[in-house]
Parts: C-alpha cells; sequence; structure tokens
C-alpha cells in the first residue's frame, strides 16, 4: 500500500490543457488573464502547481503568489512575493520601510503600485512571464486594486495573469475586478467535483491498489472534492481500517469518519507535546514562526522545533519558499476549532503581549491585539502609540481598526485617549477616510479639554481633502482670530488660508494671508507655511496675468523640498510649469513637467494627474496633439482627487473636434465641479460645447456659449488661460456680424497685453483687434506672432482668418497664400474640421487653394507615427520596458503605455513583441 500521505493530481486535464494554450498564446506575445474558480479544497493550488509545467515549457518564466488572510490589512502583501528575489530591492519595501504618516490623502500608494507595475513590465520585455496567485479571495485592497489594472494591460503585454479564487466572496473590491474580468471576457476555469472515475483514479494512488465498491461507496461522501477524499482516505489507513484483497481496497468496518474528524485523527499519530502545541499554532494564523511559537507559549525552541517537525512529518505542515504554513486552511481551522473560543482569544492576546519585545513584525503584534476580544493593558497601549506612525503607514487597515478599537475604550485616561485619538485621525486622512476623520474630529473637539490647536489643523487638513474649500478657510480664519499663535503655527494657517482664498477666486484675501505665510514661514524656518504662502501670492500673480512676478516667486519653491519629499497640498513645480508655459517657453515648461511627474512617480502622485494634463494643454497649444492626447489617456487612468481626469476628457474631446474624428453629445459630456482641477479649466467644457454647437450647424448658439464663459470666468482662476478661447470668440463673432463681441474680446486681449508682453498674447491681441477692425495685415502680423511663440493652431486660425478678409478686399494671390499657410498647418495637426471650414469661408469669394500641401499625416502605418511614437517604437524593439523608456524620456509610465497603445492601433499590430517586425528596413 502507498505512503497514506502522497496525493495525485487528476482529472483536470482539460483545465490544464486550457492553461497550456493560454500559455503559448503568451509566449507569442498576446497576453491575458485567466481565472480558476473552486471551493475548498476542490484542487485549484494542485492545479496551479501542475501547470508550471506545461508554461515553462513554453517559455514562461513563472513567478508564484498567495494572499493570505492573516494579511488582508497589510498594503501589497499578496503581490510580494512576486518580488521577492534575491539581491533586488522590492519596491513594497519603500512602503515598509516608511516611518512617517504623511498630511494627507492614501494616493501615497499610487507610487508604489507604479513601481510594481514598471517591475512587472521590465520582467516582460525581457521575456514572456506568468504572474500566479492563489488565494486571491483572501487578497489586501491594495493587491486587488493592483490586479484590476494589470487586467487592463496584459493584452498588449506578454504576460498571462492566472489567479486562483473561492467562488463568490462578499468584498466588494474582489468584486470590481471579477467585474473587470466579465467584462473582459477573461476565461474562467471552474473547477467542479472529480468525476467517479477520476475520484477512484486518486484513491487508488493513495491505498495502491484497485479501491473496491465500499470503498468507492464511502469516497462518495466526500462529493468528489480531492482534499476530503485523501483525507477520508487517509484517516481509514491509519486506522488499519482498509483491507487489501486480490488487489481491491475495501474497508474492513463500515467507518463513519467526519472530514473534521479525519483530520483531527492525524494527531492521534503525533507525540503528545506535539499535539498540544498544534492547535495553538493553527489559532495563530496559516503561518508559523518558530521562534515566535515558542516565545507565545513559553516552550524551550527545541521543543517548538521538535512538534514543528513532526507535523512536517505527519502532513499537516508544508513549506512554502521560506515559510512554514497549514498544508489547507481546512485543516488549519479543524485544529483551531479543537480549542474553546475564550482560550483562542486568550492565545492572541498573549501573542501580542509576548511579540513586543521580540522582532516580529509589528503587523502580527497588532494583529494579534486586535484580534483578540480583550482590552489592551497599558504597556501594550505604550507599544501601540510607540509603533503607530510606522503601522499607519505598512498597514493602514489593522492600524484604523485597532486605533479605533483602543481609543474608544473605557477608562482610558484624559492624555492617553487624547493620543490615541490623534492617531486614529492619522489613519483615516492616510487611508482616504476623510468623511469618518471628520467625524472623529468634531467629537473629540466636543469631548476633549484643552487647546485642540493641532485637532483644528486636522480638521483643515480633511476639508481641504474633501474640496471644501470654504470650510477650510473659515477653520484656519477662525484660529488665526481668535489664537495667541506662534510664528510657526501662525505661518501654517495662514499658508492654508492664502492657498484656500487663491482656489475660491478671493483673490486679495490670498495675497495678503500668503504674503504674511511667507514672512513668518521664512522667520520660523517651516517650509511648508512658506510653499503654502509662495504658492498663494505666485498664484495670484499668475491669474491677473503679471507672469514674470508669478515665475519669480514660484521658482522660490522647489528648492524648499529639495530632499525631494513634499508636502500633499500643493506641487512645489505646478505654478512654476504653468508660468513657462504662457510665457512661450515651452521646451523649459516641458523640462520642468518632467520633473515633477518623475517626483510624483517616486513618492506619493498626489499630483500626478494634474501634470499630466498640464503637459496635455501644453501639447495642445504647442501643436503636439498626439502627444497631447497620450497625456490625457494617461491622466484619464490614474487615481485622483482633484478633478483632473474631467479635464484630461474634455482636451481630448477639443482635439477629436477639430480633427473631425468625434462629434460628442453636448449633454454627455462630463459636467465639471468645483474641484481644484476643473476651476482652473474651467473655459474648456464650454469651450468643447461651443465648437460641437457650430459643428452642428449653429456659430450663433457657439458664440453665445464662448461670450458667457469669458464674461463669467474674467476675473477668476481660469483667466490666465481664458485667452485660449479668444480666437474662435474673434472668428464666430466677425462670421455673425457681432460687433459687440468682436470689440469686447479686443478689448479683453489689449488688456491681458498690457500686463505681460509676450509673442502669444501679442498674437491673440493682433488676431481679434483684425478681425474687429477687419484688418487683414494685422491678421497677418498675428500669424507672424503666434509663429514665434509655437503655437500653430492660434497660427492657422491667424492665416484662416486673412484669407477671408484678403478675399473680400480683392487680394486673391495673398488670400490664397494665407489659405494654403493655414491648411498646411491644419493638415499637420490632423484638424481636418478647421480646414475644411477654412477652405469653405473663402470658397465664397471665388478662391481655391493654390499648390497643395502635405495631406493630413496617414492615418495607419509607419508614416502614421508622431516623432515621440517612433521613439518610443524604436525602444520597444531594443526590447527596453515601458518603464525603461519613461526613465529615459522623463514620462510617465502611463503615458508610454498609450504610447505603445497607439503604436499598436497603427501599425495594425496585437502585441508589442510584434513590433520590431514593423519598424522600416534601413536603406
Amino acid at each position: 500500500m502507498q505512503d497514506c500521505l502522497a496525493t495525485a493530481f487528476v482529472g483536470r486535464d482539460a483545465e490544464l490543457a486550457s492553461l497550456a494554450a493560454l500559455g503559448q498564446r503568451t509566449a507569442a506575445g498576446r497576453g491575458c488573464v485567466v481565472l480558476i474558480e473552486g471551493a475548498a479544497g476542490i484542487g485549484k493550488s494542485a492545479l496551479l502547481e501542475a501547470a508550471r509545467i506545461p508554461l515553462a515549457a513554453a517559455g514562461l518564466h513563472i513567478r508564484v503568489g498567495a494572499a493570505a488572510e492573516l494579511r488582508q490589512g497589510v498594503p501589497f502583501a499578496g503581490v510580494r512575493s512576486w518580488l521577492n528575489d534575491a539581491g533586488t530591492t522590492s519596491p513594497i519595501d519603500a512602503l515598509r520601510s516608511g516611518d512617517r504618516v504623511g498630511d494627507v490623502a492614501a494616493t501615497h500608494e499610487l507610487a508604489i503600485a507604479e513601481a510594481i507595475l514598471d517591475q512587472i513590465d521590465t520582467w516582460c520585455a525581457a521575456g514572456p512571464i506568468a504572474l500566479v496567485m492563489d488565494d486571491v479571495h483572501w487578497a489586501d485592497r491594495s493587491s486587488l486594486a493592483l490586479l484590476h489594472r494589470l487586467c487592463k494591460l496584459v493584452g498588449e503585454l506578454p504576460l498571462l495573469l492566472v489567479l486562483a479564487a473561492r467562488p463568490l466572496p462578499r468584498d466588494p473590491d474582489f468584486a470590481a475586478l471579477s467585474a473587470e474580468l466579465v467584462a473582459r471576457q477573461a476565461p474562467v476555469l471552474r473547477l467542479g467535483a472529480l468525476l467517479d472515475a477520476d475520484a477512484a483514479e486518486l484513491v487508488r494512488h493513495l491505498v495502491g491498489a484497485e479501491p473496491g465498491p465500499r470503498l468507492l461507496e464511502k469516497v462518495a461522501e466526500a462529493g468528489g472534492n480531492p482534499l476530503h477524499v485523501t483525507e477520508l482516505v487517509a484517516a481509514l489507513v491509519r486506522d488499519g481500517a482498509i483491507r487489501v484483497i486480490a488487489d481491491t481496497a475495501d474497508p474492513v468496518t463500515n467507518p463513519s469518519a467526519s472530514l473534521a474528524e479525519a483530520i483531527t485523527q492525524r494527531l492521534d499519530f503525533l507525540s503528545r507535546p506535539t499535539r498540544d502545541v498544534l492547535p495553538m499554532a493553527a489559532a495563530l494564523g496559516p503561518t508559523i514562526d518558530v521562534a515566535d511559537l515558542a516565545v507565545v507559549l513559553k516552550i524551550p525552541i527545541l521543543d517548538a522545533w521538535s512538534a514543528v517537525t513532526e507535523a512536517l512529518d505527519g502532513g499537516l505542515l508544508i513549506r512554502v519558499e521560506s515559510e512554514l504554513v497549514f498544508r489547507h486552511d481546512l485543516i488549519r481551522h479543524a485544529l483551531a476549532d479543537r480549542l474553546p473560543a475564550s482560550l483562542r482569544s486568550d492565545l492572541l492576546q498573549q501573542a501580542g503581549r509576548a511579540l513586543q519585545s521580540t522582532d516580529a513584525p509589528i503587523e502580527r503584534v497588532a494583529y494579534y491585539l486586535s484580534v483578540a476580544d480583550r482590552e489592551l493593558d497599558r504597556a501594550s497601549l505604550d507599544w501601540l502609540i510607540g509603533v503607530a506612525e510606522k503601522l499607519i503607514v505598512r498597514a493602514p487597515e489593522l492600524a484604523k481598526r485597532l486605533l479605533h478599537r483602543v481609543a474608544t475604550a473605557p477608562d482610558l485616561d484624559v492624555a492617553m485617549r487624547s493620543v490615541l485619538i490623534r492617531l486614529r485621525i492619522h489613519a483615516l486622512l492616510w487611508d482616504g477616510n476623510t468623511a469618518e476623520a471628520e467625524s472623529v474630529v468634531r467629537e473629540a473637539l466636543l469631548t476633549q479639554p484643552g487647546d485642540n490647536l493641532e485637532l483644528r489643523w486636522l480638521l483643515a487638513q480633511i476639508y481641504q481633502a474633501q474640496a471644501r474649500l470654504a470650510d477650510a478657510v473659515a477653520v484656519a480664519e477662525e484660529v488665526l482670530s481668535t489664537r495667541e499663535l506662534v510664528a510657526e503655527d501662525a505661518a501654517r494657517f495662514l499658508g492654508m488660508s492664502g492657498l484656500g482664498n487663491f482656489f475660491l477666486e478671493r483673490f486679495a484675501a490670498a495675497e495678503r494671508a500668503g504674503q504674511r505665510a511667507v514672512l513668518l514661514g521664512e522667520t520660523a524656518g517651516n517650509p511648508l507655511a512658506t510653499g503654502y504662502g509662495l504658492t498663494a501670492v505666485g498664484a495670484v500673480r499668475y491669474t491677473q496675468g503679471h507672469l514674470d512676478e508669478a515665475l519669480d516667486l514660484s521658482a522660490r519653491i522647489p528648492a524648499l523640498f529639495e530632499d525631494g519629499t513634499g508636502p500633499d497640498q500643493f506641487d512645489p513645480y505646478a505654478l512654476y510649469a504653468h508660468c513657462l508655459i504662457e510665457l512661450d517657453r515651452l521646451d523649459d515648461a516641458e523640462e520642468v513637467l518632467k520633473t515633477a511627474i518623475g517626483r510624483n512617480r517616486r513618492f506619493r502622485g498626489v499630483y500626478l494627474s494634474s501634470n499630466l494634463v498640464a503637459k496635455a494643454r501644453m501639447y495642445l497649444v504647442g501643436g503636439r496633439w498626439d502627444d497631447a492626447l497620450a497625456e490625457c489617456a494617461a491622466s484619464m487612468q490614474t487615481p485622483d482627487v482633484l478633478g483632473y481626469p474631467t479635464v484630461a476628457h474634455t482636451v481630448a474631446t477639443l482635439i477629436g473636434i477639430r480633427r473631425g474624428t468625434f462629434l460628442p453629445d453636448p449633454d454627455g459630456l462630463p459636467a465639471p465641479d468645483n474641484r481644484p482641477g476643473n476651476i482652473g479649466y474651467a473655459h474648456f467644457h464650454p469651450w468643447v460645447k461651443a465648437l460641437t454647437a457650430e459643428a452642428r450647424g449653429r456659430p450663433d448658439l457657439a458664440l453665445e456659449l464662448l461670450v458667457e464663459a469669458q464674461n463669467r470666468l474674467a476675473d477668476g482662476l481660469a483667466s490666465a488661460t481664458l485667452h485660449y478661447i479668444f480666437p474662435d470668440i474673434a472668428r464666430l463673432a466677425a462670421e455673425i456680424g457681432d460687433a459687440h463681441a468682436a470689440r469686447s474680446v479686443a478689448a479683453s486681449a489689449d488688456l491681458l497685453l498690457t500686463r505681460q508682453p509676450t509673442a502669444s498674447r501679442t498674437g491673440t491681441a493682433l488676431l481679434c483687434r483684425g478681425l474687429a477692425d477687419s484688418d487683414p495685415d494685422g491678421l497677418v502680423a498675428a500669424a507672424h506672432a503666434f509663429q514665434q511663440s509655437g503655437r500653430p493652431l492660434f497660427e492657422a486660425q491667424a492665416h484662416e482668418s486673412a484669407a477671408v478678409l484678403l478675399a473680400a478686399a480683392g487680394r486673391g494671390a495673398e488670400s490664397r497664400t494665407a489659405l494654403d499657410a493655414a491648411v498646411e498647418l491644419y493638415s499637420g495637426l490632423g484638424a481636418s474640421w478647421d480646414s475644411a471650414r477654412a477652405v469653405a469661408r473663402v470658397r465664397r469669394y471665388g478662391i481655391r487653394r493654390g499648390v497643395r500641401g502635405p495631406r493630413n499625416r496617414p492615418k495607419t502605418g509607419w508614416a502614421a507615427l508622431t516623432d515621440t511614437e517612433r521613439k518610443v517604437a524604436t525602444q520597444v524593439a531594443e526590447g527596453l520596458s515601458n518603464a525603461d523608456i519613461a526613465a529615459q524620456m522623463f514620462l510617465s509610465r502611463r503615458t508610454i503605455q498609450s504610447h505603445v497603445s497607439n503604436i499598436l492601433a497603427k501599425l495594425d499590430l496585437h502585441s508589442r513583441r510584434e513590433i520590431p517586425t514593423a519598424m522600416p528596413r534601413p536603406h
């Protein structure tokens, strides 16, 4: 008879063949995701193990991981084992090594997720890979979010993502991942009960003989579950209840052991000390650390090793990489259930206390303290306060749960409760739960005696994170008006008041508070307050059109954070980049934005989406529309709390309208809200609606929408770039004959120019004045100014309107020249709608185009690629990953991903591995 602990892989040939086929597809460059679904013990893990052979044979490098119930509160615990290569530093270590809670927001994990995706991208560039995760139903929230994003990438990568989970988990994050799999029509391999013939084959392997009818009848009680069959047969063998006669195995009695009984009967064959240790070890969790186990149970470490070794030999424990784990959750729970609930709770609390003075991970200690149904003693409270900052960073869910419990416990002294409440608020803010954080702060302000200055600072930060800027300013100004503050405290509240008032478009108040914040912040040596103040004052100057002053102020901000860190409330580089764009220094602005994007990728990524939108705007006015679309796509895929993805959608729509590829339903456009991103770009939404109206034959409505936006936003946050819509206002006013609108927009353009002369503002003023005065020569001069500023769309608009006025004046040859110039510029942008309009406007005067210039860029093939896309394609062909290309080109990985998607579409390819074959051959 075979060793009763041996097992076999049977009955899953079809599923194994499916995985092998997916592996071959991935090796060819077309990745996918597959879900293996089945009940506990049905054989998911065994299938994953068996699949390693055909996947490796297909040429895939395999990385295997598993989620664990004990680690659900630890960010990225589920994917960590993918990254545990000797000699390399896991991106997750950057999170785990943190020991300081930041100011506000859960988006700190974005930087970790980006780094993990960069690493996966690098693996894929080296060759096809399979990423396998077992027990996904236990995965932590961050790992599930990462898997969700990977599902969207696998089609363009040589990546096979294999997930195994139990059916119908209730976790909402897993439900979102499941919905993504359904939307992508991912294959699902549902493991059901073994067929009778397969169950018989498993029994044949276990007992080493043909199973008889009575044995098969008993095995049928296991319902075709491989683990249940194995344990039941093993129990019969251990009891000596199976006899083999004439090569047929049957029970000698009518055994009645249940699954739980079959599992626990294994203990009968172990020594008494091991039988005592294992249930307690099972109650402590799925993994066993021998040293910690000895400390908790207060036994010699050699005795703990002896028990563990015996359990390994008995098949209750197995080694998984460097860890000792129970062979299955069913086995662990059956053993743990042998202990009374009260004893399990005492044991968990004992573990939490005993391990505080050891090198055990603080997450494990906190887990024991959190699940034990006991109050924490003073020593445990002191330990928690000492490690709370690290625990919040490493395991925010666990920190929130434990701090909530201890902060609301009775019989705490006032000082201890105050400290714990503040730590709980920090945990809630770090995890992005601002609503609950606000509730806790408000309750604490009502119940906690004392000055409570820090609670009010936290409340102001919460309001800011919720985009409730008026409330944030009210808190800051109430503190400033009612408290005697030291310089450092006054400076930070003044800074928050200044920046908040700016976004509320209370510019005078913002400037006053900002100036005082700079003065006091510099005096106190507080870079946060100084940065607040400089940003507030500089932003006011920028909005008012005084760009040189704004540039000088904004240039001082990055130096305050030379260590590469920075606050969550503002981006040290954003204002500087915006000033450079409006000063027509587009190359310099691009370099600053590259630095900003790199910083956001390395750290928390709070402002990554806003940086991407700033680049999209820069490329929009600079004529690099395909690059603008790539940045928009990247922004729309980036987690964001400030409203910038809505702006990105609007910019992409604007380009689509001008290219004639997309005409939206005006009522279906994402509506802007009162978040900072939407406020600063408030004119883009009516701009899109106006062009849509014009394209539908309603130029009168288009002009009405644009003029209303101009009047409404002239003195607000969007005024710094409001002149982007001036050329369309001037053109429509001239076409319709609305002299008042024409004169009004010309006056606005003139006023903007007096505040800060630049080539682009000169061009805008000349264009608007030229149309208002029907002066074609002024429009030609406007085109020259726009050419100097590097703004081809506006240059083309100036040439277009000049062609119309020249034709009307009977200057046909000059009109034709201007028309050709306009169409050539529009063609370079792919702006076919604008080009068609320009040709139609002069056709009424009998003007036709002269010598035809270059046509629009082709839609497909190598010639369809932009310069940036060609650079990306070349580096992909050289074997570089998206992360490597992003680092070399100083772009975000998401932007490179968007470029790769565009390249595949234009070249009609399915995978990046096909790009080298589509490269043009050198002559």
